[in-house]
């Protein structure tokens, strides 16, 4: 006898088939994705492996110019002498006080070294303060403003070296009794060394020290021979005044182009000023040891204003050679006394130098 179909058992068997393919088919796909994707990442990993790699062109190279070097500084010009401002009164009666070095005399001149220098500052040396300087009856070695600068001249050679012939003597008064620069520079032989005073003393000393003095000795013979002093100042003083002095063989003082003292032991200039300075000379003694048996001569008044622009020329020479010496002092009319004539006021190292160079000199500082 057979057994009965039974429809529940076999519809179990038919879905628990399904149920099996349905998971089966879910797993291959699975598989099959993840396949898929692994093969994907891979392919794009072998394409970033493969792809070269970018080429970065560098910036072109700009050559740098270095900058320009600065300009030069603009030349510096050195101002004449002449034109130096003095605002420095004509005779110095309260100098400024400052350290002194030691000093030593010898031949009628000294060095100073290092200290502050000068009061007043300095002329074509730019402001600045001198590391050594060296005073002689002659001058500083050094242009100072105030004062005047001082060239030795040779009146028996020409401006080209040459001697001159014909009488020397005549030649000399000649020369002085019309004092012209211009001739001076032109006709005669001259130190190429200056100097540069602001005060005239120089007690009897051998002529020699003229040219020693100047850098010429043994080129330049101590024989109708002279120094030209020029320059000009302000004076801080207004009222009248004269020269006092003398000079072997030569002194000749102008002030603003007007010869107002002639005290040499000859005559070397018109002789209206030397008359009545001959008339008055028996006023004042001999100073300095200079011309013991001449005393000293007065010069023609004359006037000065405050803050004016006043041109001084200086000449002091020697004629025969041997002893030479002279000195210019001052006088204020209507007060008594005298004083050394300075374009500046004195130092306390142009103080000492003067009382060493005579015993006179504290007379009149």
């Amino acid at each position: 006898m057979s057994t009965p179909h039974n429809d529940q058992a076999l519809g179990k068997a038919l879905r628990s088939k399904k149920k099996r393919s349905a998971v089966f088919i879910v797993i291959v796909v699975s598989i099959a994705v993840h396949v898929l994707a692994g093969l994907g990442l891979a392919a794009i990993k072998i394409i970033e492996v493969l792809q070269p790699e970018p080429e970065f062109e560098a910036p072109p190279i700009v050559e740098v110019k270095p900058p320009p070097p600065p300009p030069p500084p603009p030349p510096t010009t050195k101002r004449s002498q002449r034109s130096l401002p003095r605002p420095q009164p004509l005779a110095a009666r309260n100098p400024q006080n400052m350290s002194v070095p030691a000093i030593e005399i010898s031949n009628s001149d000294l060095s100073i070294g290092g200290g502050r220098g000068f009061g007043g500052g300095l002329g074509s040396l730019g402001g600045a303060v001198a590391d050594s300087l060296r005073i002689t009856s002659f001058g500083y070695d050094q242009a100072m403003e105030g004062t005047l600068k001082g060239t030795l001249y040779d009146f028996k050679r020409d401006s080209k070296g040459r001697s001159i012939s014909g009488d020397a003597q005549s030649r000399y008064v000649r020369t002085l009794k019309d004092l012209k620069v211009r001739d001076l520079d032109r006709k005669f032989s001259k130190a190429e060394k200056n100097l540069y005073a602001s005060y005239i003393v120089m007690p009897w000393v051998d002529a020699v020290i003229g040219p020693r003095t100047f850098g010429v000795e043994g080129i330049i013979k101590p024989n109708y021979i002279g120094v030209h002093y020029i320059g000009s100042y302000k004076p801080t003083k207004s009222g009248r005044f004269r020269f006092v002095g003398r000079g072997d063989n030569v002194l000749l003082v102008r002030v603003n182009g007007k010869l107002v003292i002639d005290g040499s032991l000859a005559v070397y200039s018109s002789g209206s000023v030397r008359s009545r300075s001959e008339r008055e000379k028996k006023v004042y003694k001999s100073y300095f040891g200079c011309l013991s048996r001449s005393p000293a001569l007065a010069g023609d008044w004359f006037d000065l204003r405050e803050g004016v622009e006043t041109d001084i020329e200086i000449f002091i020479g020697e004629s025969f050679g041997g002893l030479s010496g002279a000195y210019l002092l001052i006088e204020e009319e209507g007060r008594p006394g005298l004083k050394i004539f300075s374009t500046r006021p004195l130092s306390d190292q142009d103080k000492k130098f003067l009382r060493k160079l005579h015993p006179d000199a504290s007379k009149f500082l």
